[in-house]
């Protein structure tokens, strides 16, 4: 019989709170680039401000839960992308372990070449065949658990007044545009769908996004923060709701709880967030749910021996488009951020790179 198992990996949290904690988690991040002191500093004091963060246990707890919930069919692990357990670690783990079959699933809901390709690239084994979950945000464990605390706010709190929900979401660049990512229809497609579950009119709601960093690169808006600021008549009661995160983490402690929050106590209007699904009933039949719809999947190893053009280096070096150099050129944001970052420190996301070969092989035809 195959032994059988589920990699749930999340984005990762810092292994301690002190200063040199962040910056070894910060400098993960970065690919092993320590940002300045000053970077630091400011990632430190958002820490400092929510008392660390619970993430890691609670995706502990959400694995645990899984587990239980599948009743030994399959051996459920969890690994993070920056910090311990790192995901190639919990892989070499599972080859000793003799597992011959992984579903990856991460622990975002929503498909991204930022985000959920980013976890793919770490997994790498000769002896495990893998099927990487892209998006559950859909499933309607999920969507049931949103609906239910935005109207339990509604019914308990707003009443009678005024009020807006605010959909956020981890931002991206808008290079994403460009590149048809589909995280940021996905985004306005879930906000949309709780929405009308809910029965909210137009006015009700509205799409927003948070948490973006300074990268050299223009994000996605409007962000939340400056949605609030232009806005010149406010309603009596704002509910933030963060469908791209399930768990309470910085991202939602911090950019909401703290940013949010202070914003709406200066404009005078009541603060709502509900809390995240985190190891709540519903998510884990959500987590549940997604695995069945998933383990009948194609499987296969990763073993990232495929050959592919080198994406830093100038078209006409690279023999996939030796002939296409005044074609194919290296994108102005990638320009801008090594002019910033210096070469060394500067990699093409992987998705901007399979364009370049993809309309490279389009020119030859």
């Amino acid at each position: 019989m195959t032994k059988k198992a589920i990699l749930l990996m999340t984005f990762g949290t810092p292994e301690g709170y002190t200063f040199e904690d962040i910056a070894r988690f910060f400098t993960n991040i970065r690919r092993g680039v320590r940002p300045t002191d000053q970077e630091i500093q400011h990632l430190y004091d958002n820490y400092q401000k929510i008392g660390g963060s619970p993430l890691q246990e609670i995706s502990k707890q959400q694995a645990a839960k899984l587990q239980e919930r599948l009743q030994g069919e399959y051996t459920v692990y969890f690994a993070n992308k920056f910090s311990s357990p790192f995901i190639p670690e919990v892989v070499k783990q599972m080859e000793q372990d003799g597992i011959e079959e992984c579903l990856g699933l991460a622990l975002e809901p929503h498909y991204s070449y930022y985000s959920i390709y980013g976890y793919e690239k770490f997994i790498e084994s000769k002896t495990i065949r893998f099927h990487m979950v892209k998006d559950w945000y859909h499933n309607p464990n999920l969507l049931q658990f949103w609906e239910n605390e935005i109207k339990k706010i509604l019914t308990e709190d707003v009443k009678e007044d005024s009020f807006k929900v605010v959909f956020s979401a981890h931002s991206v660049p808008v290079i994403a545009l460009e590149f048809e990512d589909p995280y940021i229809d996905q985004i306005y497609k879930n906000g949309q769908i709780i929405a009308e579950r809910l029965g909210l009119e137009k006015h009700q709601y509205t799409h927003t996004w948070q948490s973006e960093s300074d990268i050299g690169l223009p994000w996605m808006k409007p962000d939340v923060l400056e949605y609030l600021r232009e806005q010149t008549e406010h309603p009596e009661h704002y509910i933030f709701i963060p469908i791209s995160f399930i768990s309470e983490h910085i991202e939602v402690l911090y950019d909401n709880d703290i940013e949010c929050k202070d914003l709406c106590d200066e404009f005078g209007v009541h603060y709502h967030r509900p809390p995240m699904p985190d190891t709540h009933p519903l998510l884990v039949e959500a987590l549940y749910e997604t695995v069945r719809a998933h383990e009948t999947e194609s499987f296969t190893l990763k073993t990232h021996e495929e050959e592919t053009l080198d994406e830093m280096l100038p078209p006409e070096t690279s023999k996939d488009i030796l002939e296409q150099e005044s074609d194919i050129q290296m994108p102005e944001f990638v320009k801008k951020l090594i002019a910033k970052k210096g070469r060394e420190n500067v990699k093409m996301p992987e998705f901007v790179k399979r364009m370049l070969e993809q309309r490279a092989k389009q020119k030859k035809q």
